[in-house]
């Protein structure tokens, strides 16, 4: 947006230093200090433009006043500014410095009672004509509200204000409809705005630009959508979320995408927020993505509360979520297992309890059981997809113990094919008795328990053998073979990956 000048005089002011000085010709008789600068100017110009200023000099008794301005909004940069208005020399208000010229104008009193046009009046013109009118301006406007800026620029509204103008912006794209050859169809890039926001705002003013759309009427998906797209941002360890066994202390999760270190704290504090901000509605958020967040907040050991509320929202909305998303490791200190089975629990009893009529529970577990079975019969096919990318140490795993693998995929599926049994047996119970839920969700946690261990009790077999086969060249040759690996491949002896394309 073009800046507003003002002012008609050429540049008055010269540094020497850390010294401002005027070249009026005239001697100065009164000395500012603003932080580490000073300022020699003279008492008519800012006496004519400024009540606190009036007020202050009219009490001194000196020739020359000195006046200690440390805490002037904007500091030195935005005093100088003042100054030069002051003085009628030219300025540019532009969308960068009007939010601290406007607070500066309040702070100093340079009201219409002091001068027409005068700094108050003028910024204020300048941020309902440009700013409050346009996104990206009000994006910058807001980004340049530092921190010692927010409680001045709070009580002048600025901050609301320019919350508002994003949110009526937002708003109205979502609605924006669009015409071809009489048929009206919805814009197709109605979310352009997610970016800008998950980028420019932290996440208080976030939360109130959120809250703002939420209250015009913005559908629950969008704001789902927002409120991913800010996580996926701003949680540099959210990404490093899907790999089993991710901590903390995983060389750069805690680094965001601008290569800012995020500390475990700062994350935790981020993402409890964030998890607040999630829409109540059922399935409008992604659940492999808040399956994503689950994990991420045991890494970061956020509270219970979070936890147990993300488990409750991946509960009613299970059966959208697919096998291997279910696959939490264990981050506890002493863990019994590889992945967190006690997690994946209560998610099974929110999503039991959830669907307690014998029509949802029958509907709903089938669509599960449909989900899982399929899910585990693909996983051999996905593994063998894989082959040509991954390392030779996993393509021997699979080779070498396919019987192995194809009783893994079938105590996958049997999970739920256990639970579908057991369901039969009191299908017509389900609405009439309340301990049936009950039941049904002892034999599956049962099932469940034995059935992890006895699938690590089966990797540690696979483990041992695979670390005997792979040391042999007959081994590798043979699996080379076997996956069509056809280029010419040789072994690295310190490569742990085993085999490795020229």
């Amino acid at each position: 947006m073009a800046s507003f000048k003002v002012g008609s005089k050429s540049e008055v002011f010269h540094l020497s230093g850390h010294t401002w000085l005027c070249s009026t010709g005239l001697k100065p008789d009164v000395m500012i200090q603003v932080q580490d600068q000073t300022f020699h100017l003279h008492k008519f110009p800012l006496l004519s433009r400024s009540g606190y200023l009036e007020t202050l000099f009219s009490k001194a008794s000196e020739s020359t006043c000195v006046a200690q301005l440390h805490d002037i909004p904007g500091g030195p940069d935005t005093f100088l500014l003042v100054a030069k208005f002051c003085y009628g020399a030219r300025i540019e208000i532009t969308t960068e410095n009007v939010v601290s010229l406007r607070c500066a104008a309040e702070y100093l009193q340079m009201s219409e009672t002091y001068g027409d046009a005068n700094l108050i009046s003028l910024t204020e013109s300048y941020l309902n004509d440009n700013v409050f009118t346009n996104w990206d301006d009000s994006i910058k406007a807001l980004e340049s509200c530092e921190h010692k800026l927010i409680p001045l620029a709070e009580e002048l509204h600025i901050v609301t204000r320019c919350i508002a103008s994003l949110a009526n912006k937002a708003s109205y794209a979502e609605d924006t409809i669009t015409s071809w050859n009489g048929i009206q169809t919805k814009s197709t890039s109605s979310n352009w705005w997610l970016s800008d926001v998950s980028s420019s705002l932290d996440i208080s003013m976030y939360k109130r630009f959120i809250k703002t759309i939420e209250s015009r009427g913005v559908k629950a998906d969008t704001l789902a959508a927002s409120v991913t797209h800010y996580a996926k941002r701003n949680l540099p360890l959210l990404g490093s979320s899907r790999h089993c066994g991710s901590s903390s202390s995983e060389e750069g999760t805690n680094h965001g995408n601008d290569g800012s270190y995020y500390s475990d704290e700062d994350q935790r504090s981020l993402l409890e927020e964030i998890v607040e901000l999630l829409p109540s509605q059922k399935c409008v958020t992604s659940t492999r993505f808040l399956l994503r967040l689950l994990r991420t907040s045991m890494v970061l050991h956020a509270s219970e509360v979070i936890q147990e509320n993300l488990e409750r929202k991946i509960g009613v909305q299970l059966d959208e979520a697919a096998l291997e998303d279910l696959l939490i490791p264990n981050m506890g200190n002493s863990a019994e297992t590889l992945y967190d089975i006690d997690s994946v629990q209560r998610i099974l009893d929110h999503f039991m309890l959830t669907f307690n009529s014998s029509s949802s529970c029958s509907s709903m577990a089938n669509q599960v059981r449909e989900r899982a079975t399929v899910s585990a019969y693909e996983l051999p096919e996905t593994i063998i997809g894989g082959m040509h990318t991954r390392s030779t140490k996993r393509a021997s795993t699979f080779a070498s113990h396919s019987t192995s693998l194809m009783r893994l995929r079938t105590s996958i599926a049997g999970w739920f094919f256990d639970t579908d049994s057991n369901n039969d047996d009191t299908s017509g119970k389900c609405h009439t008795q309340e301990g049936d839920n009950g039941n049904a969700n002892m034999v599956l946690n049962g099932t469940m328990k034995e059935r992890v261990y006895e699938l690590e009790k089966e990797c540690t077999s696979m483990k041992q053998d695979l670390d005997k086969l792979v040391k042999t060249k007959e081994g590798r040759s043979f699996f080379s073979k076997l996956f069509g690996l056809r280029s010419k491949t040789k072994t690295s002896p310190g490569d742990e990956d085993g085999l490795r394309k020229e």
